[in-house]
């Protein structure tokens, strides 16, 4: 267990329940602060990444060692571009991440090390942070006066550690203690626990756009200007809804969520997955931390996630989708049709167009409808399979598997995957041997073949024969798409679609 500061700091900061005067409070606070950076300094808490500003040498190590940590799928590298867009747009007082930095993580200085030094790596490159803190307070267990006025000045110091780490990694942090009406409160009871009634963005918003990463403990102020603790989960998710932020990290030394036999949880959508998660058994701290997710999920941006993970990953959990915690993100819902009767197929001609880059054939509906076997469509038309039960065959047929370009690189395809690999044992189709797309594909198949033009792959097949008939049947398909040869108004209509 590794140990911050003296006994003196320590004996200073348990001294401060006899200060009344908010004025004389943040003195001593500044008092402690710099002898929490006078020992900080002294232990030589050096960034893990070089800092950006210092060379260019130490630019290109910086974002040498953070492709090296992250990975370069190009499907990745286009989420990144996504997330830098959204967050270059967007005001620069908003954060572009609210993280939750679990208590247990400030007794492992190895794991507060590489996190302050990946959140200055973030903060270097324009991705503005707010970090929050404190302790967890369970709802099931009764906290006398004295142990929450002991957790609130632990909460302080950890409050200058934090803000110390952060600095020493080359990242401006501004540290927002109790007494700043941040956190507008109410007690809980007749003690000195509360819950977050209202948060006042101002200073927040003031640290973010002068350049800083504000640190808010989870410490509230009632209408009576009484200090309250706060479960620091509650706070955070509170703190995120009011900053609409477009990540939440809930850090913590253990990673995401596990499922009955232990495995990590990967993603959960809301509201599909709903019922299922909160069915498994687990403790009444994490049904908690899911209930609490899982509404805060509901309450942000459309694009919007809320990841539970390990202080070690957060650049992968930030930037790639094999991180070591558990994603919950807003998702529309996959509706199963078994006819074209209930689907609005302009709107269904439109999804397939844009994302293929190719104009459908005028019958290609039409002559759908005969063979059609299940339409996967989500609610929102951005995702589409489209199956198909052809004439002499035994196996089905993937028609098409399409997703918007908005939707791409965020998992709705595996989503979508996953509901035809449930319903259907064996499958087969065919892409273009130029399809980018055919990287995921071999993936997901067990079987290919290919030619110069199209690639057939399939799954669930054990007779060699059938997939020999499967792989003649596809090449000798007529195609769904006219060529842009054959259509010379093809580029304004795709544009105009």
């Amino acid at each position: 267990m590794a140990h911050y500061g003296t006994s003196a700091v320590r004996a200073s900061v348990a001294s401060l329940s006899h200060v009344k005067d908010v004025g004389t409070q943040c003195m001593q606070y500044l008092g402690q602060l710099r002898q929490m950076r006078q020992w900080t300094n002294s232990h030589s808490v050096a960034p893990a990444f070089g800092n950006l500003h210092s060379s260019n040498g130490g630019r290109n190590r910086d974002l040498k060692r953070f492709l090296e940590e992250v990975g370069t799928n190009p499907k990745e590298a286009r989420y990144w571009l996504k997330q830098f867009q959204l967050v270059s747009g967007s005001s620069p007082s908003r954060p572009f991440a609210v993280v939750q930095v679990d208590q247990e993580i400030f007794q492992h200085s190895q794991q507060l090390k590489a996190l302050s030094s990946n959140l200055a790596f973030l903060h270097r490159n324009d991705m503005k942070l707010l970090v929050v803190h404190g302790a967890n307070l369970p709802d099931d267990k009764y906290l006398s006066d004295q142990e929450l006025q002991n957790s609130r000045h632990q909460v302080t110091t950890e409050t200058m550690i934090m803000v110390n780490f952060l600095e020493a990694s080359g990242a401006p942090a501004h540290p927002i203690f109790s007494g700043s009406n941040v956190l507008r409160a109410e007690s809980i009871g007749r003690g000195t626990k509360g819950k977050v009634t209202c948060v006042n963005k101002e200073a927040l918003e003031w640290c973010i756009s002068s350049g800083h990463i504000p640190v808010l403990s989870s410490i509230g102020e009632t209408s009576s200007s009484q200090l309250v603790s706060i479960d620091a989960v509650h706070a955070t998710a509170e703190v995120a809804k009011a900053v609409q932020a477009m990540k939440v990290l809930f850090l913590n030394t253990t990673g995401g969520l596990r499922d009955r036999g232990g495995r990590i949880i990967e993603e959960v959508h809301i509201p599909a997955d709903l019922d299922a998660l909160m069915k498994q058994s687990c403790s009444s701290q994490d049904h908690k931390t899911k209930e609490l997710v899982c509404g805060l999920v509901a309450d942000l941006p459309p694009l919007s996630s809320v990841v539970i993970t390990s202080a070690k990953t957060i650049l992968t959990e930030l930037f790639t989708h094999h991180g070591s915690g558990t994603m919950f993100k807003k998702t529309e819902r996959i509706l199963k049709y078994s006819s074209l009767k209930d689907v609005d197929i302009d709107r269904l001609k439109k999804l397939v167009t844009r994302s293929f880059g190719r104009v459908l054939k005028e019958n290609y509906f039409k002559e759908l409808e005969g063979r059609l076997h299940t339409v996967y469509l989500s609610e929102g038309y951005s995702a589409v399979a489209v199956i198909t039960q052809e004439a002499g065959l035994n196996v089905p047929y993937l028609d098409k598997f399409s997703i918007s370009l908005q939707r791409q690189g965020e998992g709705t395809s595996d989503m979508l995957w996953n509901c035809v690999r449930r319903d259907f044992p064996s499958l087969f189709w065919r892409s273009r041997i130029s399809n980018k797309v055919n990287a995921w594909y071999f993936k997901r198949s067990e079987g290919s073949w290919s030619n110069s033009k199209w690639t057939v792959f399939w799954y669930g097949i054990s007779n060699q024969q059938l997939s020999y008939t499967l792989v003649e049947w596809a090449v000798k398909k007529p195609k769904s798409f006219h060529e842009p040869d054959e259509y010379e108004e093809w580029p304004a209509i795709t544009e105009s679609l």
